[in-house]
């Protein structure tokens, strides 16, 4: 995992992804209500298709990562267990409280400076904390993926079509997806960050996850406006838009292992198209950018990581300008979206390829500094 071992402040950190994994499906089930009750039965359907499509994938991670306690029980026990912990669009929440509780038990030990690593799993402390952060953490980010960011669009479509005011869940439910999304992509930037710069030192740490989180903020508020306003004008084509970036994206990392002759790399290749539903919205799930984090190739890296952020920012730009140049997006907000659509691009994916140039220098000089 990214820490290598678990912190004091820690608990809060959990604490606070705890009640954002309880508070994201809560509000996005009662917008939901509020769509039926309003006879929006496309949306209600659209809304509850993607409640639900996390839901298929929760039962697996639930069962590999209590594969051994599971092993332990019955039959028709483990499940019952898989399907009434892992089916159901709060199995990320009860995993977020599961490691809040072990924090709560092993504070004393964490507060004295025991340490707890949840890196290589050794005593039964270390693999509960390895088999904890791990589940919940990959729940966390398959419900961003396949539930928040869905679901912000939906309701940004909804708030930016429909002719009745806007209720006030929506507009909790709405940055509440979007806090949800923010945390799990940060979440996610630890573990890429902690298998390429593998090093001594603690990256990252606090600093630097508060400044993942804040550059998530601005490159996710960006993308996600850009592909909503884009809906509300072109409606299905946002499609076509999204299946061209996932295939470029797919079709570079066959290229390059094609250019390459590395014939070992099919596996790597069908993961790129395993996580071809990903890439509209994070293309450093690239196969070859985790190839390349690997064997820790850092100048390839930063070139790679260059171009996926220019492809991002022309991306946003271009859909945001479709949007803003078509007649029926004459509204009060479409110039102040536009802008800062604009400007969040540009500046999230400067201050993302700066901030991970800093860190592979830090990294690299701290590896220097040992020999």
């Amino acid at each position: 995992m990214a820490e290598k071992d678990l912190k004091w402040y820690g608990i809060f950190v959990v604490l606070f992804g705890t009640i954002l994994s309880f508070a994201d499906p809560i509000t996005d089930i009662l917008t939901l209500v509020e769509f039926y009750r309003a006879d929006h039965k496309t949306w209600f359907g659209v809304g509850l298709a993607f409640l639900m499509l996390p839901c298929l994938f929760f039962p697996m991670l639930y069962y590999f990562s209590k594969e051994t306690e599971l092993t332990e029980t019955s039959r028709a026990r483990r499940y019952a267990q898989v399907f009434l912990f892992g089916f159901n669009p709060f199995s990320p929440a009860f995993a977020k409280l599961q490691t809040f509780i072990f924090y709560m038990k092993n504070f004393k030990k964490i507060w004295r400076g025991h340490s707890i690593k949840p890196v290589s799993p050794g005593t039964a402390s270390d693999e509960e904390a390895y088999a904890l952060l791990t589940h919940s953490n990959l729940a966390l980010m398959f419900e961003a993926i396949l539930e928040s960011a869905p679901q912000f669009i939906v309701q940004l479509y909804a708030m930016s079509v429909q002719q009745e005011s806007v209720k006030i869940i929506q507009m909790i439910s709405l940055p509440v997806s979007f806090l949800s999304l923010a945390w799990a992509s940060t979440v996610a930037d630890q573990e890429i960050h902690s298998k390429g710069l593998q090093t001594t030192i603690d990256v990252p740490n606090m600093k630097h996850k508060f400044l993942l989180f804040v550059t998530h903020v601005f490159l996710l508020s960006s993308r996600l406006f850009a592909v909503g306003l884009f809906i509300v004008c072109y409606k299905w084509w946002i499609i076509a838009v999204l299946m061209i970036h996932s295939t470029t994206i797919v079709l570079a990392d066959i290229c390059w292992f094609t250019k390459e002759g590395e014939a070992g790399h099919s596996g790597a290749v069908c993961l790129s198209a395993f996580f071809f539903c990903l890439h509209w919205l994070r293309d450093d799930m690239s196969a070859r950018i985790q190839d390349v984090l690997t064997e820790n190739k850092r100048k390839e890296l930063r070139v790679m990581q260059l171009s996926s952020n220019v492809l991002f920012v022309v991306e946003n730009i271009a859909m945001i300008l479709l949007f803003y140049f078509n007649p029926f997006s004459n509204t009060w907000y479409s110039l102040p979206v536009t802008i800062c659509v604009c400007l969040f691009s540009v500046l999230g994916s400067t201050i993302r390829v700066t901030h991970f140039r800093f860190l592979t220098k830090e990294t690299r000089n701290g590896s220097e500094e040992q020999l």
